[in-house]
């Protein structure tokens, strides 16, 4: 692998030296540029229009004092017809339907209460048809043995008889 040469003080001196030059060719562009600007500003005028102002800003406040007042306005009569409505609700009804659903309530709840109770559970329901099933077989081995046994199964009317 080759050396790479490093490079000499003088060689870094020289390029240190470009770049200040650089530098100050930039700044001093720069200083004109706001310089120029300046001297512009300094030539606007601004002027204020007092009277202007001040009649804008009456305006503004009567507006304001506009809108509050149909705000306030209409807070009044949202409050009158709250009013009304109030007093055509008297204590009594809501006394009446604050009774009637606690009944509908109650009766609701009375009434899923005795469904649910009475019903036939899922493993109860299981348990009687094992029960139906295995009657059902012991009733068909019982008819294929008379079947087989006739003898048997004339004694037993005969046994039934009696």
């Amino acid at each position: 692998m080759a050396k790479q040469a490093k490079p000499k003080v003088s060689e870094l001196v020289e390029i240190l030296i470009q770049q200040m030059d650089e530098f100050q060719k930039v700044t001093k562009e720069r200083n004109e540029i706001l310089s120029n600007s300046i001297s512009k500003l300094k030539y606007l005028k601004v002027d204020f229009n007092v009277a202007e102002l001040e009649a804008m800003k009456q305006s503004n406040r009567q507006i304001l004092r506009k809108d509050f007042e149909n705000f306030h306005a209409q807070t009044i009569r949202n409050n009158k017809e709250l009013l009304s409505v109030q007093r055509k609700v008297s204590s009594n009804k809501l006394l009446y339907l604050t009774v009637l659903n606690i009944f509908i309530f109650l009766s609701a709840n009375a009434m899923l209460y005795v469904t649910f109770n009475d019903s036939i559970n899922k493993s109860q329901l299981e348990n009687l048809m094992k029960d139906n099933n295995k009657l059902k077989s012991q009733t068909e081995s019982v008819i294929r043995f008379f079947n087989e046994h006739p003898e048997t199964a004339l004694k037993y009317k005969e046994w039934l008889g009696n």
